[in-house]
């Protein structure tokens, strides 16, 4: 963490709650939209021409623009109404169709921040039991009733099991893929979502990626010691892949990264969401 951001995050947990007030970097994306009508009708073909394929190639057996049209009523009542560092427009929407179109029975969250996603999960799978977990609860803004909010990593909670093949798992916490993977496999999930899942090169993305990231397990130009530096906000960062680490590798039978949709969207890119199948 940079010197200003350890500054602001010292006034917000320690000096402005007092006057309840927050220092916040301002994240509405989604607020600002056509108005219904043709023009809004050709956002939404345009966004349903990325999603269209990529729900084909998951074999989800879902049409996109129905889904979008809900997604915008949706998100246009989220609770959360700025949830800068988390989840904005474009991610929320494909973890929405993502939801929603794999019907999961039990969704486990692995890094809760302000309580969005498990409110959006909770919109896509009405009837799933949602647990969300996270080392802190300083940010969160939004408990849904129904929502299990647990203080603490998911493997200090060994109830935390697939109850079924349709079980989700998604993680959002910025720990190393590589191990959330294999945790996932131990405790019997085969359907991983996984977010800033952004290849080698694009590391500066984040100030702390999850290396190494799924992206990073399938290159096969990345081998066990391979060197991987960037810069963030003015810092520099390393690191060096393990053998330990790509032994993850075995465990994927499938990753599907999500394509952008901002180029129809023009709300923000969101870095790296991939559904990613693992070996039974």
């Amino acid at each position: 963490m940079n010197v200003k951001a350890s500054v602001v995050r010292t006034l917000n947990r320690h000096v402005l709650p007092r006057w309840r007030l927050v220092l916040r970097k301002s994240d509405k994306g989604g607020d600002d939209l056509p108005l219904p009508g043709p023009f809004r009708d050709r956002l939404i073909d345009r966004t349903a021409a990325l999603l269209d394929p990529y729900l084909r190639e998951a074999h989800l057996g879902l049409v996109a623009r129905p889904l979008i049209e809900e997604f915008l009523g949706v998100y246009a009542r989220r609770p959360v109404r700025d949830n800068a560092g988390g989840t904005a427009f474009n991610g929320s929407l494909v973890l929405f169709a993502l939801a929603r179109a794999l019907n999961p029975v039990l969704i486990v969250e692995c890094g809760t921040w302000k309580g969005h996603t498990a409110w959006l999960f909770r919109q896509a799978a009405p009837a799933a039991r949602i647990v969300t977990c996270d080392i802190e609860h300083e940010n969160l803004e939004h408990r849904e009733p129904g929502i299990e909010y647990r203080l603490g990593d998911w493997t200090g909670f060994g109830d935390l099991n697939a109850e079924s093949p349709q079980s989700l798992v998604f993680f959002d916490d910025h720990v190393s893929h590589a191990r959330r993977l294999r945790e996932a496999h131990q405790r019997g999930f085969r359907t991983v979502i996984l977010d800033d899942d952004v290849p080698a090169e694009a590391m500066f993305v984040t100030g702390d990626p999850p290396a190494p990231t799924a992206a990073m397990l399938s290159d096969p130009a990345i081998a066990p010691g391979t060197e991987i530096a960037w810069t963030y906000r003015g810092r520099k960062f390393h690191h060096v892949v393990t053998a330990e680490a790509l032994s993850a590798r075995a465990l994927l039978a499938e990753r599907l990264p999500a394509p952008d949709l901002a180029p129809a969207t023009w709300q923000s890119r969101h870095n790296g969401i991939s559904l990613v199948r693992l070996r039974g």
